[in-house]
């Protein structure tokens, strides 16, 4: 058995994200005895757990979109439906990548006649079929772990825009700002956020206090954060004291609660 535990700790430092039966199969044992496994590494702290899998450390530079998903589902969800509040009939808006942002894309429906530019694969799929919405999606360089479109193509092409809102993910938040962990994403964001009229950054309550690589936008330049109930409230108190608005979104109650 502690063999095989160290071969799923090996799989999933290789691999970074993989669900339990991804590493059922390759182990060649059951999800139930993965499970053990990865609850052995969790006791080490040598993983992070999410529903229906696991990747190596919190601190990982990037994390596969896979497992970012399957994280605090509902709040991401809830964002989403505030964030789509937001937006009015007629508006250009950017919806960046990210796992937070596209649940604002699948929060759009056909109730409102508006423009979408996006750098998401996965927004891009989730907005393909709204006859009400005018989708232009960025040129550029597929980015795996992000499901996004990045480099130089889709840097010029986001320049061309002019938005009336743009809304942003981010990977970690702390006193100074927004960070992010991928700095080929950087530019895309520091572009759509100077073409807007208004910027708008979906986070879950997750990223507060988490430092990423690179600081890609200052408080002021941000004039709403859409978060859930989770945000710790000295975090909450500075914002608005320093004229930001913060959106409490709260998440639908699960079944049995």
């Amino acid at each position: 058995m502690t063999e095989n535990i160290e071969k799923t700790l090996e799989i999933l430092t290789r691999k970074g994200y993989q669900s339990v039966a991804e590493l059922a199969e390759e182990l060649g044992v059951s999800d139930m005895t993965v499970r053990r496994y990865l609850d052995k590494l969790e006791e080490k702290k040598l993983i992070t757990r999410t529903f229906g899998g696991a990747f190596v450390g919190k601190d990982m530079i990037e994390v596969d979109y896979r497992a970012r998903d399957a994280e605090r589902h509902a709040e991401k969800k809830a964002i989403g439906k505030a964030a789509y509040a937001l937006i009015e009939p007629g508006e250009s808006v950017f919806i960046d990548a990210g796992t937070t942002a596209a649940h604002l894309a699948a929060a759009v429906d056909d109730t409102k006649r508006i423009s979408v530019v996006t750098n998401s694969l996965i927004a891009m799929g989730l907005l393909e079929r709204r006859s009400n919405v005018e989708t232009l999606v960025l040129g550029g360089r597929i980015h795996a772990p992000s499901e996004s479109l990045i480099g130089p193509l889709a840097e010029e092409a986001v320049a061309q825009f002019r938005f009336g809102k743009a809304f942003l993910g981010a990977n970690g938040i702390d006193g100074a700002g927004f960070t992010q962990a991928n700095m080929d994403e950087v530019p895309i964001k520091k572009c759509a956020a100077a073409n807007a009229r208004e910027v708008i950054v979906l986070a879950d309550s997750s990223k507060f206090d988490t430092h990423k690589l690179v600081l890609f936008l200052r408080l002021e330049q941000v004039s709403t954060l859409i978060t859930d109930p989770g945000i710790p409230p000295q975090y909450k108190q500075e914002f608005e004291e320093k004229g930001l608005r913060v959106i409490i979104a709260e998440p639908e109650a699960q079944a049995g609660e």
